[in-house]
């Protein structure tokens, strides 16, 4: 385990600090959201360069259609679960099946506030959806075969990724048969799987209280209860979580396990090379995994060829077929300066809203303090120790996406959905935070109610899926 410094009991935030973040945040999401829009169409000419909700790019206010019938009961159920789980967690600290049982019947609650048909059908009844497109599967390998001839006639959200997500959804048709059960089967699936990976990681170098705790700020974060119901990027973000997972186990046999979920996450979306700098970072400083790190690489090579040439499909011109549709004026930055400069400013900014503005706050407090921990060391990047990863991997998280974002992904928005994948990393800064300070269960409490407040507050406001 990390070992770190601890100051003692004390508190994550206080009430009015809370009061005070939720506040400034929405003051400025309300100024800059006004601030963009004017420069856009005042000074730029440009009326349609800013959402209208902005920072969500995808956005359906629903509150004057909000059901009563339904609401009413779902919010006073997701209020009961959420003080039961706080009582039952007061002496037990310790144990993950609470959390993973009261994450999922909270997805559940909060999802179904504009009732039913709204929280579990709809989702997936999108006309660019991949369920449309996976329903029509007949022959998946020779919808393979001739992926890259069609990509462009298919609906929007296939033409920008591998044939893996369309197929995916086709195989869970086949096995549920329904809308509904497709919707609760990627949640039954990612949710708890997840939360079990967020649990075992955050417990590799932290204690098992604050591998609890951070595990349950996890399953209820904003971006996991509304995108973790339908969402092929749910399964995504387990899988490359879980390659991560395994990448830091002792055993070389577990980096079989990485590759394995690296090759289904690539048939998912191209950008699964997100988690390569992790991987990377891992094995700079733990220098028996640099061999795995080679042989993960070589086996990516392997299966792109055996792809390529036994099933004709070629995974990198589909790749920049993708980036051609995404980009028709070539790279963003030179095409259109300002959309560049404002959707990177726009793509940030959701990130963290959907993460909240008070983890936002302790996951940057909890990368300084292990950033201030390793500093005494000296020339620390020279040794090799396992109490440096959780800085590593939350580091090479946040400048893998950055880049990512200098590269101009995600121009069109909708980035707490499409990099849902970022934020398990994220959660282990907001671990470090919380093993230094050591928080007693009022304060402990006061953090979990504000990040759930604000979830069942956007869930009531409307829709984020198309």
């Amino acid at each position: 385990m990390t070992g770190g410094h601890h100051t003692g009991e004390g508190a994550l935030f206080s009430a009015r600090q809370l009061a005070v973040i939720a506040w400034v945040t929405a003051t400025s999401v309300v100024f800059f959201n006004i601030f963009i829009k004017f420069v856009n169409r005042q000074l730029l000419g440009n009326p349609y360069g800013t959402p209208v909700y902005w920072p969500v790019s995808i956005f359906v206010f629903r509150l004057g259609r909000l059901r009563l019938d339904w609401a009413i009961p779902m919010l006073v159920a997701a209020v009961g679960v959420f003080a039961v789980t706080a009582w039952y967690l007061r002496e037990e600290r310790t144990r993950l099946a609470p959390v993973v049982v009261a994450g999922f019947v909270l997805l559940v609650c909060s999802n179904l506030l504009h009732g039913f048909t709204h929280g579990f059908v709809v989702p997936l009844s999108t006309r660019e959806g991949y369920y449309q497109l996976a329903a029509t599967i007949v022959d998946p390998l020779a919808f393979v075969r001739t992926y890259e001839a069609n990509q462009l006639s298919y609906v929007v959200h296939a033409r920008t990724h591998p044939p893996g997500t369309v197929l995916t959804f086709t195989l869970l048709d086949w096995v549920f048969g329904s809308r509904p059960l497709v919707t609760t089967a990627i949640a039954a699936i990612s949710l708890p799987t997840s939360a079990v990976l967020v649990y075992r990681l955050v417990g590799t170098y932290y204690e098992r209280s604050v591998a609890q705790y951070t595990t349950l700020l996890f399953v209820l974060l904003p971006s996991v209860q509304i995108f973790y119901l339908a969402t092929i990027d749910a399964i995504i973000a387990t899988l490359l979580l879980a390659a991560v997972y395994f990448f830091t186990r002792e055993s070389r046999w577990w980096s079989l396990a990485t590759l394995a979920c690296l090759l289904v996450a690539a048939s998912q979306l191209f950008l699964f090379v997100f988690v390569l700098p992790i991987l990377a970072g891992i094995a700079v400083f733990r220098r028996e995994k640099l061999l795995p790190l080679v042989g993960i690489g070589v086996g990516l090579v392997a299966c792109y060829l055996v792809v390529k040439f036994g099933l004709g499909y070629d995974y990198l011109h589909s790749l920049s077929i993708a980036s051609e549709q995404q980009n028709p004026n070539g790279f963003m930055l030179l095409a259109d300066p300002s959309d560049y400069v404002f959707s990177r400013f726009e793509d940030i900014v959701e990130l963290g809203l959907f993460f909240t503005p008070f983890l936002c706050l302790l996951a940057a407090r909890g990368l300084r303090d292990l950033w201030g921990d390793l500093r005494p060391e000296g020339r620390w990047w020279l040794t090799a120790t396992r109490e440096r990863e959780p800085f590593v991997i939350a580091a090479a998280a946040v400048v893998g996406f950055c880049a990512m974002l200098v590269a101009g992904v995600y121009h069109t928005g909708e980035t707490a959905r499409g990099a849902l994948y970022i934020y398990p990393y994220l959660c282990l800064p907001v671990a470090a935070a919380v093993h230094r300070v050591r928080p007693n269960f009022r304060d402990r409490w006061l953090l979990v109610g504000a990040v759930f407040g604000q979830t069942l507050l956007l869930q009531l406001l409307g829709s984020y899926l198309w």
